[in-house]
Parts: C-alpha cells; sequence; structure tokens
C-alpha cells in the first residue's frame, strides 16, 4: 500500500492538444527566450496556476474557519481573466 507522500508526488500526464495557429503562438512566446521550449512555457503556466489554487484553497479555509459557509465562500472569491490571445469565434 502507498502512503499519503508517495500519492502527492505521482504525477499524471497531461496532453495538450493545439491548432496550428496556437502552436504557433506559443512558439512565438518561446521564441523572446523567456522559455527554453513549448515545454517549459507550460510547467511555467501550470505552476502559476497551481500558487493560484493553492492559495484560493488557503483563503477558503480561512473563511471557513470564521464560520463562512461554502456558498459565502465562493460569492467572495474574486477572480480575474486574462486573455493573451484573441480567439477566433467559430462560424
Amino acid at each position: 500500500m502507498r502512503s499519503t507522500k508517495q500519492r502527492q508526488r505521482a504525477r499524471i500526464p497531461l496532453t495538450i492538444t493545439l491548432s496550428r495557429d496556437d502552436l504557433a503562438f506559443l512558439e512565438s512566446c518561446v521564441s523572446l527566450n523567456a522559455f527554453d521550449s513549448v515545454d517549459q512555457f507550460f510547467a511555467a503556466a501550470l505552476a502559476h496556476y497551481r500558487r493560484h489554487v493553492h492559495a484560493v484553497n488557503a483563503y477558503a479555509e480561512d473563511q471557513a474557519h470564521k464560520g463562512l459557509s461554502r456558498a459565502e465562500i465562493l460569492a467572495s472569491i474574486q477572480c480575474e481573466t486574462v486573455v493573451t490571445k484573441l480567439v477566433k469565434a467559430s462560424g
């Protein structure tokens, strides 16, 4: 039987399918030399998202300790959407 630590460290493979235009956009980001590869770009994006999720979880836990309900906590969480590329509408 695996311990909790072993399960937490297990990595789940992630496959992301991109259109040619999206891949070209990512490759243009990589060409800025901030990342050595598209894989590094995704790793950085996932790391940023992971930090965001941990921060939201910590906030929710703190609010729960103050006695707020799940609905109240969800209503109080502020989110921000950042668009990095215009997506053409289909149709």
